[in-house]
């Protein structure tokens, strides 16, 4: 539900830019703002969620020690830019590249337990695995383009959001797979 009214403010504020509840007119077509805290809560729950659902030692102490250098990025990456008209596209990539790790990590330290296909963990992760290495390159495309060049390349959209519809996807497989628990 965070993640549909993020993107449903972050529409509102770019079709109509007078709705910005942040901001003066100056700053009203950035919102910028509302995604970098958005990235914050994502990659905070989802460190956690894989730091958690992982047992071996090493891979917990990558993802936390991760976790941590993402916040060092996030907070350097804040100082050295104004986060209310740019993107923290640094912090942003260090963050995903971390959650590919830590997803891999997942991964491979539970890829021989019984029934992981029917873990919704699994297909959520596969889910963000397949969104986070495509998206990569789009983002850093987007955050350097113009908006002119951005409106003129039709095909960034349409991968993105294929994208979209295969991440979410995996989670509603996810979903509907999930082996149910047993009644005692």
């Amino acid at each position: 539900m965070y993640i549909f009214l993020t993107e449903l403010l972050g529409l509102i504020i770019n079709i109509d830019p007078n709705k910005n509840p942040f901001f003066n007119d100056l700053y009203a077509r950035y919102n910028f703002i509302i995604f970098i805290v958005y990235d914050l809560m994502f990659f905070g729950y989802f460190f956690y969620l894989f730091w958690h659902y992982c047992t071996h030692k090493k891979n917990k102490q990558f993802i936390l020690f991760g976790s941590i250098a993402y916040i060092l990025a996030f907070i350097v990456n804040a100082l050295a830019t104004n986060i209310i008209i740019d993107p923290q596209l640094y912090s942003y990539n260090i963050g995903v590249i971390i959650l590919v790790i830590s997803i891999i990590l997942f991964l491979k330290e539970n890829k021989n337990t019984p029934f992981f296909t029917k873990n919704v963990l699994f297909w959520i992760s596969v889910g963000l695995l397949v969104f986070h290495i495509g998206f990569i390159p789009i983002n850093i495309l987007y955050s350097y383009s113009t908006i002119e060049t951005v409106k003129m390349n039709y095909i960034l959209p349409k991968i993105h959001l294929a994208l979209v519809f295969v991440t979410y996807g995996c989670f509603i497989y996810g979903l509907l797979r999930m082996k149910g628990k047993l009644k005692a």
